[in-house]
């Protein structure tokens, strides 16, 4: 047992060593610094309640072969005489359901059974033995002294057993090591802190549990093994659980309460050193009351926990047991402890104010009368216990957050960590497997009647659109007078019926989109499938189009004339805000024409879709005070030229009103029924990429057009590149000439008048 406890703590004492690498010391240079090192006692931990004692139940034995026969013969046969038959396997009763219930519960961080931390009332079925080896680390910076590095890691081997089925006996075993670099030494390790104990209890309710537990906190040496005797501390717990899954209405959870005096004895541990300490000071030193510089740093006290003073600690936990399925568990637990200090040892505390102030000095600790509830331990823990379907087996992840006492530091108690991650894997074992036991019963051979199954139909039925016959999907048909659930429609539209008794069946149908409806069916005497055949009226499917119109300068357009083509041609005028609306339309795509006095013509497409509002943003481009567009017998002459980006067939937003202005004139004209647009550069480049340069510009304008209202069947693009220029490009002036764009008709109706 030795030799395994010892590979134990040296796996752990290789995980600390590479989880804080600052500075580990040798063991007799630790011995120099303390004489008789120690460490404190393991955090007492929880249980839920569970029953034991396996019963059985009388179970019917079939009846023979013979008797079977005589019955569908119709055959009357007589009560037999008492008989006994052979054992059977007793089914799983109640006693049993909560024997499986009680085993599922594993043990607590310290030792006895429960959450992470909070103890059980209860305790699991008697004969079954739980074991549990559990981690936790953390690490922070500026925790203990301004910009430290604080590393902290630690392990727990527990083990639990019911011998009785009112007591549960607990004990484990742990080590630590906590490194930080502003302490010399850095490492602290301690190796062996043994926790025993045992929990009693007592059923009040089926749902309430109470009782109590005695353990002993027996601590060890810093850095070896051996136990300090007179540092031994004893806890006493008061433990209550109430598992609502025992009442009337279950309810997945168990709270649990635990109310613990711990006489702390932990600070005999360092006596000796510190009176060494002292001894060692100048010989200007003060009183040993008043001297502080042979005290524990805070460091140290929370690397050993080392407390002065006893704590009364408050415990409500709340654990959820939620089935994810068959023979899996997951456990959300939520935990708060308080630990309130009692000055037994009647510790006289050194303070030392701030000059000037009633805060501690600089580097120094304060004390409980001074600092108050801000340095009391208090945690909140959030975690989750994870039972897979491997029987005993279970997990745990959790993580304790310091409420307080993690940045307020007194001499009497080792500081707070502010936070400490926790992970543990338990097994547990029961010595008691399901009884199987003979059952004596009584036989009464009966003739079985048959009684022929009552008659029942069902109706299939389809809802369609009235006029229509389209099949309505999604219509939720109900039973009138009957207290049955409703049914919805297939994509198809049918739906087919409970089974019902003979007789009329009357349903009322709705849908969003259809007017209600009824229709009624007759299931015949004899039963059967009955075909029903039910018409809805469809609602209006119509849309609105709200628009809005403002000009190029943001303005409202009043008074424009609003002419919207598509399924539902409409007119109307723009209001004082530049809105129209135009109700009832038919879905579909529609195209809007606005007309206004100072504007250019401007087009738009939307679509309306079946009750929904399509909102238009409309912008009309202001007409030009003087035309920069004009019309004669071959051509659209434009006195600008539209401009690209360079080297590119990208539009420049400049030219967008000039385009807007062509798009009006072309509109204005549907002569005009055939339209190239040209592109041309000059000679700079080569021949291929001014030809795909111009063609790319000619498509890009066209596209603008098209997009702007012009019809797409009245233009065509066609780039020259370089081919047709207009002056010979021989001068700067000259190749900014021939890059250019051209409206050339190509075809007008036989009508149309030539304007200038």
């Amino acid at each position: 047992m030795r030799a395994a406890f010892q590979g134990f703590c040296l796996s752990l004492s290789l995980l600390l060593a590479l989880a804080a690498p600052a500075a580990v010391f040798a063991q007799d240079d630790f011995e120099d610094e303390f004489d008789e090192p120690a460490t404190p006692a393991p955090a007492p931990t929880a249980a839920p309640a569970a029953a034991d004692a396996p019963a059985t139940t009388d179970t019917a034995a079939p009846a023979s072969a013979d008797d079977e026969a005589a019955a569908m013969d119709g055959e009357t046969a007589a009560p037999a005489e008492d008989e006994e038959t052979p054992a059977e396997a007793a089914p799983v009763t109640d006693e049993q359901a909560l024997r499986d219930e009680g085993f599922r519960l594993h043990n607590t961080f310290g030792g006895p059974s429960g959450g992470i931390h909070i103890v059980d009332a209860a305790a699991p079925p008697v004969g079954t033995f739980r074991t549990q080896l559990a981690l936790d680390f953390f690490s922070a910076s500026s925790f203990l002294n301004t910009n430290d590095s604080n590393k902290h890691i630690g392990g727990a081997l527990t083990l639990s057993w019911s011998p009785l089925s009112f007591l549960e006996a607990y004990a484990s075993i742990s080590a630590y090591a906590n490194s930080n670099n502003t302490e010399n030494p850095q490492l602290f390790q301690v190796l062996g802190d043994t926790v025993l104990g045992a929990k009693a209890f007592y059923g009040v309710l089926p749902w309430l549990t109470v009782g109590g537990d005695l353990s002993l906190s027996l601590l060890n040496t810093v850095g070896d093994i051996g136990l300090v005797g007179r540092s031994t501390s004893m806890g006493f717990r008061a433990n209550a659980t109430a598992d609502f899954r025992h009442l009337a209405n279950p309810l997945p959870l168990i709270a649990r309460l635990n109310l613990q005096y711990f006489l702390d004895n932990s600070s005999q541990l360092i006596s000796d050193t510190e009176q060494a300490r002292y001894d060692a000071l100048p010989a200007d030193r003060r009183s040993f009351a008043d001297e502080e510089r042979h005290l524990l740093s805070r460091v140290e006290r929370f690397a050993l926990g080392i407390n002065r003073t006893d704590r009364f600690t408050i415990g409500v936990g709340f654990e959820a047991p939620l089935r994810a399925a068959t023979d899996f568990y997951i456990n959300p637990i939520l935990e708060w402890r308080l630990g309130i200090p009692v000055n037994r040892q009647g510790y006289n505390c050194l303070y030392i104010p701030a000059a000037g102030s009633a805060d501690p000095a600089a580097g120094t600790d304060g004390c409980l009368d001074k600092q108050g509830f801000s340095s009391f331990p208090q945690t909140l823990t959030i975690g989750v216990r994870v039972l897979p379907p491997v029987r005993g087996l279970a997990a745990f992840a959790a993580v304790d957050v310091g409420l307080t006492g993690t940045s307020t530091f007194v001499r009497e108690l080792a500081p707070t960590a502010p936070y400490d991650v926790m992970l543990g894997l338990s097994w547990a074992y029961d010595t008691r497997p399901p009884v199987v036991e003979p059952v004596i019963r009584e036989v009464e051979r009966t003739v079985e009647v048959r009684i022929p199954p009552p008659v029942k139909g069902r109706v299939h039925g389809i809802v369609i659109e009235q006029g229509a016959g389209t099949p309505v999907a999604g219509a939720i048909v109900r039973f009138t007078g009957r207290d049955l659930t409703a049914q919805s429609t297939a994509a198809d539209g049918s739906f087919t019926t409970y089974e019902l008794d003979p007789g009329d069946v009357q349903f009322e149908i709705s849908h969003p989109e259809y007017n209600p409806g009824a229709c009624a069916a007759t299931i015949a005497a004899e039963g059967g499938l009955v075909e029903v055949r039910c018409e809805l009226n469809a609602l209006p499917r119509l849309g609105i189009v709200h628009g809005h119109v403002v000009s190029d300068t943001d303005a409202a357009v009043v008074g424009g004339t609003v002419t919207i083509t598509g399924p539902t041609p409409r007119s109307t005028t723009t209001d004082v805000s530049g809105n129209f609306n135009v109700n009832d339309l038919t879905p579909g795509s529609y195209q809007v024409r606005i007309e206004a006095e100072g504007f250019l013509i401007k087009l738009a497409n939307f679509d309306v879709r079946p009750r929904e509002t399509t909102n238009a943003e409309i912008t009309v481009v202001t007409r030009p005070r003087r035309s920069t567009v004009t019309i004669n017998r071959r051509e659209i002459v434009i006195r600008r030229q539209i401009n690209f980006t360079t080297n590119s067939d990208t539009i420049d937003p400049t030219s967008f009103p000039l385009l807007a202005e062509i798009a009006d004139v072309i509109i204005h004209n549907p002569q005009l029924t055939k339209i190239e647009i040209q592109g041309h550069t000059d000679n700079v480049g080569g021949a291929e990429h001014n030809m795909a340069l111009s063609q790319g510009r000619a498509d890009a304008v066209r596209v603008w057009l098209i997009q702007n209202g012009v019809d797409s069947s009245r233009l065509e693009s066609h780039g020259y590149g370089s081919t047709r220029p207009l002056v010979p490009n021989i001068t700067p002036g000259n190749r900014a000439r021939n890059r250019r764009s051209q409206f050339i008709i190509l075809e007008q109706a036989a009508a149309a008048p030539a304007a200038e």
